[in-house]
């Protein structure tokens, strides 16, 4: 199938200073435009949320999904080796431009590293959902388990999918509920300039899902930190 890249092609435009509008669209027809301010962002500008679970980072850090590399490069200047990774070559490419020392192009569901490698694992931005269902998150939060160390984190951001009034939401929900799925399981695709890309799955928790994804997987709930999206910090045991 053909790789589209579009998230990648709007880092690169972004990056450029071409910007040109990223809509998301869930297939229920409710879209939203995707800002690139966020994945630019300096610290000052990150979520409460995500400012208050890094300060339990600790030693070498796998940042999956790395986009522009916001999270890498405040990390590396706090004197941390960091590796990124990310599906999309050209968020590879922007995120070295921007002086990100260690990139990988690396599936979060496919963790090509050996054990112990790392003692943080961050996800934000809802990347803790990029394995897209239950099944394929478990697998990456086992995958984690092996290539973190003991007593590491895994600093893991999801919007609260029930944490709505929107009535177009809830009705996703509900029929979900119906299908036997998640309320938070989703199917997006990438709208940019004259291109379409294809659908996709995303998975976004409440906490007692998290909470059970846990106990199958070898983490704990250490902290919750509560925003627009949520930011849990998982402790590996």
């Amino acid at each position: 199938m053909e790789d589209y890249d579009l998230f990648g092609m709007a880092f690169l435009d972004y990056y450029k200073k071409t910007p040109h509008p990223l809509y998301l669209e869930r297939d229920d027809g409710h879209v939203d435009e995707q800002g690139m301010d966020i994945y630019f962002a300096s610290f000052e500008d990150f979520q409460p949320a995500e400012k208050k679970a890094l300060q339990h980072v600790k030693g070498k850090v796998l940042d999956i999904g790395v986009g522009a590399g916001r999270v890498a490069l405040y990390l590396q200047d706090r004197g941390h080796e960091v590796v990124g990774i990310d599906l999309s070559e050209k968020a590879v490419e922007v995120s070295m431009r921007r002086g990100v020392k260690q990139v990988l192009r690396m599936s979060a569901c496919d963790l090509k590293f050996p054990k112990a490698t790392f003692d943080t694992a961050i996800a934000f931005c809802n990347n803790f959902g990029l394995c897209g269902n239950m099944t394929g998150v478990e697998q990456m939060l086992r995958d984690l388990h092996r290539i973190v160390r003991p007593g590491g984190r895994f600093l893991a951001s999801s919007i609260q999918p029930t944490r709505t009034k929107n009535p177009e939401h809830i009705a996703y929900h509900k029929k979900n509920r119906a299908r036997g799925l998640p309320p938070g399981q989703v199917k997006l695709r990438e709208k940019y300039r004259d291109v379409v890309g294809p659908w996709w799955d995303l998975l976004m928790v409440t906490p007692s899902e998290m909470r059970e994804l846990c106990k199958r997987t070898g983490w704990r709930i250490d902290k919750i930190y509560r925003g627009v999206m949520d930011v849990y910090v998982l402790m590996r045991i």
